[in-house]
């Protein structure tokens, strides 16, 4: 039951995060890559929107938060335009490269059941840089059949990875597009964070 009710939990965040990928959610249970040995490349920092019309706008934030990881902070727009009705999801992020491919980990934040505050579900993504301003996101797909009968541990994960780095089943068909915040929208992300993140 808690199981069920740990993806229930993740399932609804990411579909609350991430609407472009309804029905591919599927949470890891287990982080990829080392946080404390990653690297924050400054040109992912900053925000980035998934869309590039006013219609369903998400914006994501990167901001680092040391040199090796990011707080990013999703704030999908509703679609009422009414800030008062978006939901802000919060992400510890870390990079990490396995079999010369680039991979993503968000780490759920402030989603915990237990006492220890731990981290029960993680979001992985496969990163393709299409140019400057531009990227895909690749979800990894948990429930492959690749990772049936796997030990759910972090090396075991990356081993299954790595071996099937080209695999098409491993991934989500269609990618998260990431954009960068273009100078026209920063009045309107601006407006929106001062509205949805308060200390109040």
């Amino acid at each position: 039951m808690k199981e069920k009710l740990r993806s229930a939990t993740g399932a609804v965040l990411m579909l609350m995060i991430i609407p472009t990928i309804v029905g591919l959610l599927a949470c890891m249970p287990v982080p990829i890559g080392d946080p404390e040995r990653s690297r924050v490349d400054p040109t992912i920092s900053g925000v980035w929107t998934t869309t590039e019309t006013s219609a369903d706008l998400a914006f994501y934030a990167f901001e680092p938060y040391d040199k090796r990881t990011w707080l990013l902070t999703g704030m999908p727009l509703a679609k009422s335009g009414d800030a008062a009705a978006t939901k802000v999801a919060l992400y510890k992020a870390w990079t990490v490269k396995l079999a010369g491919e680039r991979f993503m980990t968000w780490e759920p934040k402030a989603m915990f059941e237990n006492a220890a505050f731990e981290p029960e579900v993680w979001f992985v993504f496969r990163v393709e840089r299409r140019d400057d301003n531009t990227l895909d996101l690749y979800l990894v797909n948990s429930d492959a059949e690749l990772f049936k009968e796997v030990a759910e541990t972090r090396r075991a994960y990356e081993r299954v990875i790595r071996k099937n780095v080209k695999d098409p089943s491993l991934y989500s068909e269609e990618p998260i597009r990431m954009l960068r915040l273009k100078p026209e929208q920063r009045e309107l992300f601006e407006d929106l964070a001062d509205e949805v993140i308060s200390f109040d």
